[in-house]
């Protein structure tokens, strides 16, 4: 009986491996976004996937939903002090005075 190649049996493993993406599809299946942007992520926002010698992307659903969440603070941060510099500038924001 032939031994199963331990390459394929590695993948396979890899594969079910709970919290892990591998390959555009998936991570693409699980943030609910297209090829396209999956790729302007990475180039434009430093989307925290790796790309591996073998060609494909790795990342790990922690690391996305992290990831997500510090780019929601960071723009609710921005629109704050868009917010305050608005106000600051028209007076307080107050009528009438």
């Amino acid at each position: 009986m032939r031994k199963p190649f331990l390459a394929a049996i590695r993948q396979s493993q890899r594969n079910h491996e709970p919290g892990v993406l591998i390959g555009v599809r998936n991570i693409c299946a699980y943030t609910q976004i297209g090829p396209r942007t999956f790729y302007r992520w990475c180039r434009e926002y430093e989307f925290p996937a790796t790309f591996t010698p073998g060609g494909r992307w790795i990342i790990s659903k922690q690391l996305i939903d992290n990831w997500i969440v510090a780019r929601w603070k960071a723009q609710r941060a921005t629109q704050q002090r868009e917010r305050e510099t608005v106000l600051a500038g028209s007076g307080g924001g107050r009528v009438g005075q």
